[in-house]
């Protein structure tokens, strides 16, 4: 009897901290960036059990869920117990989550050729090979009580998953600072900073309005003092973005803030709606408290307001140190922070300083990232074959015959430090349930 031979196809693993239909952060922009280059398998953080049996969730009659949702991208969703992220409950959580990918994998005829691992309270899944890379997108220890998570399960989390990672990647310098020291990760972190994309603004002619623009979630990480600063200026001001905040105080300040006469606040829009405001906004504000986990974190917003070609206003963070431009202007308290914006709404914007803006955010693109990322993977992989090959004699090669590092490219020109990017494949294969 002759068994059918199948061939499957190489995927990378990406395992974030959201869920795909979640707010759009690093996770899902970036994944939206490898896509280009390779096949990703997006999986989702599990559903409560109790959760699934809600009107209009297709999870009630299965437990694993495999579907496309973009080009090149299929997720996965799966069950788990209640209360998964509390300790005595995360054991049985990652075994019912490896268990899941597996099934996916399996049905789809995957192989990972890679597991990126960006989630806070997640495990690499048991039982599922290729190159290990965990990549922290915040200082998830100093930012449990923020994400309303145990600090003890993410230190013992993060704590373990650098253990057995074979790359480590961090989203800014001083996160990278902070892994190799209050962890003991004596290795090399590789930085993978946060990206943007540059939009179509149409008729770059147009003239800004005269006020100041944030868009972004609002929560404990703005700095109060930084706003109300600008609002008590006078400036009027547009604010783009949900309502994320858990203490009462920072709850009664936002409701001040929100309702003042010269601010306006539209809540969350889709994506596709923000360019209008984009084009027409005078200052874009990055107002962030200086803690911990600010000072870890990396901005999204401060370069979509340079892609944008706007002006931008930053409180001082390392990641704002680290971009090196006087495209933005950094204020070191409130007052200064208000006069830097009235500064800017004072002098007359033109098309080469938004040129400018543009060309520099240009410089820092996802699509650069993801090939920044891909370039760390095929590293690993390569060193991980010359130790194979010196132990071995193989030359690199796996038992059957196969190399074990891989190459990756898209459309771009785009260049890793080490790495040419090179074409693998274009995947384009619609999900299915299972």
């Amino acid at each position: 009897m002759k068994h059918r031979q199948t061939t499957e196809q190489e995927v990378l693993l990406f395992i974030p901290g959201t869920r795909w239909d979640d707010v759009r952060g690093t996770d899902y922009r970036l994944a939206m960036a490898l896509a280009a280059y390779v096949p990703v398998l997006w999986v989702d953080p599990p559903l409560p059990v109790q959760l699934a049996v809600r009107p209009g969730s297709r999870l009630r009659r299965r437990t694993v869920e495999v579907t496309e949702v973009a080009p090149g991208i299929t997720r996965v969703r799966s069950l788990s117990v209640p209360g998964f992220t509390r300790r005595g409950f995360a054991a049985v959580a990652g075994f019912l989550l490896s268990r899941a990918i597996r099934t996916a994998l399996r049905s789809q005829q995957l192989r990972p050729l890679a597991v990126v691992l960006s989630s806070p309270i997640s495990r690499f899944p048991v039982g599922v090979g290729g190159t290990k890379v965990l990549y922290v997108t915040d200082d998830w220890v100093a930012g449990a009580e923020l994400m309303n998570l145990s600090r003890p399960l993410v230190e013992r989390t993060l704590r373990d998953n650098l253990r057995e990672a074979d790359v480590c990647a961090a989203v800014s310098p001083h996160l990278g600072a902070v892994l190799r020291e209050a962890h003991d990760f004596a290795a090399g972190v590789v930085l993978i900073p946060n990206g943007c994309e540059l939009p179509d603004l149409g008729d770059e002619g147009a003239e800004r309005h005269r006020n100041a623009g944030l868009i972004g979630q609002l929560n404990e990480r703005l700095d109060m003092r930084l706003l109300e600063a600008v609002e008590d200026a006078g400036v009027p001001l547009l604010v783009i973005g949900p309502r994320t905040d858990h203490d009462p105080g920072m709850g009664r300040r936002l409701d001040a803030f929100l309702a003042a006469p010269n601010v306006t606040w539209l809540g969350e829009l889709p994506s596709k709606d923000l360019a209008p405001h984009l084009a027409e906004i005078g200052v874009g504000l990055t107002p962030y408290a200086d803690t911990a986990f600010n000072r870890s974190s990396f901005p999204l917003k401060t370069l979509e307001y340079l892609a944008a070609g706007m002006p931008v206003v930053s409180s001082d963070l390392p990641a704002v140190r680290w971009l090196n431009t006087e495209l933005v202007a950094v204020a070191s308290d409130p007052v200064d922070f208000a006069n830097q914006v009235q500064r800017l709404l004072d002098n007359p914007d033109d098309a080469s300083l938004r040129n400018s803006r543009r060309g520099f955010a240009a410089l820092h693109t996802w699509q650069a990232r993801a090939v920044q990322f891909l370039g760390a993977v095929q590293e690993a992989q390569a060193q991980a074959s010359s130790e194979q090959a010196r132990f071995s004699g193989t030359s690199g090669r796996r038992p059957d015959g196969s190399h074990q590092g891989h190459q990756f490219e898209s459309t771009g020109s785009y260049r890793c430090s080490q790495h040419r990017i090179r074409r693998l494949f274009i995947y384009r294969k619609a999900g299915r349930n299972v």
